[in-house]
């Protein structure tokens, strides 16, 4: 039976635990889930919120972060134990696999409509999905931190953005279908059939998961306030909540919460609407959807940014190739084991099979028995199963945030009979344990710098190849330049003017071809040297042949004190 581990600050049938917590134990409660819940005794953050919960209508057990499996200690709560091989970690991907679970005994459960069109509700990451990070981290923010004296009359922005998300068009899957439909749109069908139907649910006509979680929140805030004070201003937002109300399941599970009644703004006597753009919560990126906020880089501001690297000194350029002493014989490689065993086509094969021996040369050069290696961003498993063969004395960590792609690196895995490989379904930074070497193979913008962070912070080796150069932007863990020499060269704009030029590796005809692999170049020179800032010794290599992939950039790099037998130089 699946374990879910959650925080909690108390050891009774009155508990006081963090919001996300108290989310998760709503939404078992709603599924009627019988998931084994393990609470986990913690330490309350300082801008922490508790809330009060009646635990006696769950069967759970109190431990100590010492007593959490092994594989759950290396994520961060909340996180769902499958097996001791398998872990889920992240509110969303959690509680989806709860839901998941219960349909595997009975399929016809009425839950199954929690995971809306397609079963797709909250399946993407918060990395990648704004609704998902909406879900997961903004609402969930709201009442899960304390707010300063100079917010208490302000209605949270998560609130504000929630308002103006059901103010817009609903998101349907059969469009004509519905737009036709008086069952939805009413005396609203009009002659051009472009009238569509509103909001009843946050994701439009059905009750899903995204309601459970965000319902739970603003319950918490529409109870910390009088309510009147924010109808004019949140009329649709109050609307949906009066409608969740009606539903008997949500009331059933609102024993989950003490009688224990918080007021937050007791002395408030009017709330403020903050200003916000008006959009959808649907989309991955609002901004993509303006062409008037858009960054275009023109010639003349890369020319100037190229013009300040040089002037700055700045030594940029590829080194020796790292680790070619090392062989690959395919030949004795198990078709699961390659990429022929991953459903890839044939027209990527040959490409593949290269990218592969790229990355696992360094590896296998870096390694020693009993290390474990992360293959983040893993998606069907290529390089960390072709590893987790060839190095069977190491254990080998697949991190994949998507459902479907970790799945099918299961299905190989088990064709293949590896003993050796652990399955992680969360985002890289909840990934919380101690490794040696970390690896990733076209790691998207971000990410890549995001594995780079993980590995310096263990003081692991990496071996690491970046891609989607034009998508790297500031975000709430790592800001650019990256390196200490770059920032004091470089303003932010110039940075990223060479940035969204190194995306310009079309092919060896296209005039921008040499400009934009020279960036590159720059943009990889900055994460090597802020790496060697950090006490690694790092090579910028190209994959072999370089005709593999037009991103095929390689960063190796160990730190010193490591003392790897095969340095060159005198290590300190």
């Amino acid at each position: 039976m699946a374990k879910i581990y959650l925080r909690a600050f108390g050891s009774g049938e009155l508990s006081h635990v963090p919001i996300e917590t108290l989310v998760a134990l709503f939404t078992i409660k709603y599924c009627d889930s019988n998931v084994e819940i393990f609470l986990v005794e913690s330490e309350r953050k300082d801008s922490e919120y508790i809330y009060l919960v009646d635990l006696t209508m769950f069967q759970y057990k109190f431990i100590k972060f010492d007593d959490v499996s092994k594989i759950s200690r290396a994520c961060e709560l909340p996180n769902l134990e499958l097996d001791e091989k398998n872990c889920i970690a992240g509110l969303c991907g959690t509680l989806r696999q709860i839901i998941k679970n219960i349909l595997i005994d009975f399929p016809d459960h009425s839950s199954r409509s929690l995971l809306g069109f397609k079963e797709q509700c909250l399946s993407a990451c918060s990395e990648a999905s704004i609704w998902t990070k909406f879900c997961e981290i903004d609402i969930v923010s709201m009442v899960g931190c304390k707010l300063t004296e100079d917010q208490e009359d302000i209605i949270p922005l998560s609130l504000a953005k929630f308002e103006n998300h059901m103010s817009q068009p609903v998101k349907l899957h059969n469009l004509f279908k519905y737009t036709m439909s008086k069952k939805f749109a009413g005396d609203n069908v009009t002659k051009d059939r472009k009238v569509l139907p509103e909001h009843t649910f946050a994701e439009g006509l059905s009750l899903t998961l995204s309601d459970v979680i965000i319902f739970v929140c603003i319950h918490i805030y529409f109870n910390s306030i009088d309510r009147t004070l924010v109808s004019d201003k949140l009329p649709l937002t109050i609307k949906w909540y009066e409608n969740m109300l009606t539903d008997e399941k949500i009331m059933k599970s609102l024993e989950v919460l003490s009688n224990e009644c918080i007021r937050l703004r007791e002395s408030v006597s009017s709330y403020s609407l903050p200003c916000i753009e008006n959009y959808s919560l649907y989309k991955s990126d609002p901004k993509r959807y303006k062409p008037k906020n858009r960054i275009y880089t023109h010639q003349k501001d890369i020319d100037n940014s190229l013009e300040k690297i040089r002037s700055g000194n700045i030594q940029f350029g590829i080194d020796e190739l790292f680790a070619q002493d090392q062989e690959i014989d395919w030949s004795n490689i198990p078709l699961d084991a390659t990429p022929q065993g991953g459903d890839l086509p044939n027209k990527r094969l040959k490409r593949k099979f290269e990218q592969l021996e790229s990355l696992c040369k360094p590896i296998l050069k870096l390694s020693k028995k009993g290390d474990i290696i992360v293959d983040f961003c893993s998606g069907g498993g290529h390089l960390g199963i072709l590893v987790a063969y060839l190095l069977p004395d190491c254990k080998v960590i697949l991190l994949e945030n998507k459902a479907l792609s970790m799945q099918k690196a299961k299905e190989r895995v088990g064709r293949l009979g590896l003993k050796n490989v652990i399955f992680y379904q969360c985002n890289l930074d909840y990934f919380k344990g101690s490794f040696n070497i970390g690896a990733c193979l076209h790691a998207c913008g971000v990410a890549t710098d995001l594995v780079l962070q993980q590995c310096i912070q263990r003081n692991a080796a990496f071996v690491c190849c970046p891609c989607c150069y034009g998508s790297i932007q500031d975000c709430s863990r790592i800001v650019y330049p990256r390196s200490q020499l770059f920032e004091n060269v470089l303003e932010k704009r110039n940075y990223f003017n060479l940035v969204h030029a190194s995306d310009q590796t079309h092919d060896t005809e296209n005039v921008k071809t040499k400009q934009g692999y020279e960036c590159m170049t720059i943009v990889d020179t900055d994460r090597k040297v802020q790496a060697e800032e950090s006490g690694y010794k790092v090579y910028l290599n190209k994959l072999t042949p370089e005709t593999c992939s037009p991103k095929n950039h390689l960063l190796i790099g160990w730190p010193y004190k490591l003392n790897y037998r095969f340095c060159n130089s005198p290590l300190t």
